[in-house]
């Protein structure tokens, strides 16, 4: 009876433990673990067991988290004491999930939910990397002397942007360049945006572009490739002025294949977003209205007639799963 009494306070208890390989993977990887589930000093029944990946990321706020997935493992049984268990566990990342970078971190929840007493849990980090076409472009930028930002990786509505600096090459002519990129079947689309020293001023130049999968297999070819293109955006900025067409890019193929990298972003943060974006607009209304000594109410008055209030802006309470209810399918 006492044994009992201390597994409810999880002294005892049942203890659950999710093993993986530790490594790093690609957007659209498939994992392949297995669940340790011991039993503990007396017989307990067990609700259910499921793990669900969570994603934290930084804003100004402060770090939000949101749950990505959840994975059902098994439903409800009785563990005896000191039992063994080994349940599988296979969970394929989604292609176009934001990659982990310094604001970006992912991590399983592993939850053995007992009746009548504490649940057991277990946290294990997860490393999610560029897909190889990309980390191709990343290695080319690196052999221009390109250095990836601290601050590179963040995600807005349309996906996920990289920032590089110059420490090489283009020292005095570039301040930086970002990119953005979609994966299709033949290749990687690419848009690049070079942020080029004009005097005492800077101008964006825009270029997109599409490179075939046959020339990914020459790193060289890429370093060339990456050079002229910023070469010609450095000689003549304003010839590459034209906005962006990500906004709208539909992917050239089936759903679930492809698709922009952080393009899922907006399904799973999307009030996050919007809320970011209008701390953004607030931060300039204030300077516009310092700098001219304009009153700021004239500017509220403006947003509530343009619909840009707080309210619209507001995130529910309960945020769906990233995709089809959280069910686990993909």
């Amino acid at each position: 009876m006492f044994k009992k009494i201390l597994a409810r306070f999880g002294k005892g208890a049942a203890t659950v433990d999710l093993r993986f390989e530790n490594r790093p993977y690609i957007a659209g990887e498939t994992i392949h673990g297995e669940v340790y589930i011991e039993g503990g000093e007396v017989e307990q029944k067990v609700n259910f067991l499921a793990v669900r990946l969570m994603i934290s990321v930084g804003t100004k706020q402060g770090i939000e988290t949101r749950q990505v997935a959840n994975i059902p493992l098994s439903g409800a049984h009785v563990i005896l004491p000191k039992e063994q268990k080994v349940i599988p566990f296979t969970y394929q990342i989604p292609e176009s999930l934001p990659v982990s970078r310094g604001s970006i971190s992912y991590y399983f929840d592993t939850e053995l939910d007992i009746d009548g007493g504490v649940d057991r849990t277990d946290v294990d980090r997860l490393l999610i990397d560029v897909p190889q076409p990309v980390q191709i472009l990343f290695e080319s930028l690196g052999n221009l002397g390109f250095k990836e930002k601290p601050s590179s990786g963040k995600v807005d509505r349309h996906g996920q942007e990289f920032a590089f600096f110059p420490t090489q090459l283009f020292t005095g002519q570039v301040n930086e360049v970002e990119l953005r990129f979609a994966c299709e079947p033949s290749g990687v689309r690419v848009w690049l945006e070079v942020d080029c020293r004009n005097g005492f001023k800077e101008i964006e130049a825009k270029r997109e572009f599409f490179i075939e999968q046959s020339l990914l297999q020459h790193e060289s070819q890429v370093t060339n490739l990456l050079k002229q293109y910023i070469t010609e955006a450095v000689e003549n900025p304003h010839a590459y002025t034209q906005a962006f067409s990500y906004k709208s890019y539909q992917p050239h193929h089936s759903h679930g294949t492809g698709g922009m990298i952080g393009g899922l972003a907006m399904g799973l943060l999307g009030g996050m977003l919007l809320s970011e974006m209008l701390d953004g607009i607030d931060d300039v209304i204030e300077e516009v209205a310092e700098a001219f000594g304009i009153d700021e109410e004239i500017f509220e008055d403006v947003e509530e007639a343009l619909g840009f209030e707080d309210d619209s802006f507001e995130e529910e309470e309960d945020f769906d799963d990233f995709f089809d209810g959280g069910d686990g399918d993909w």
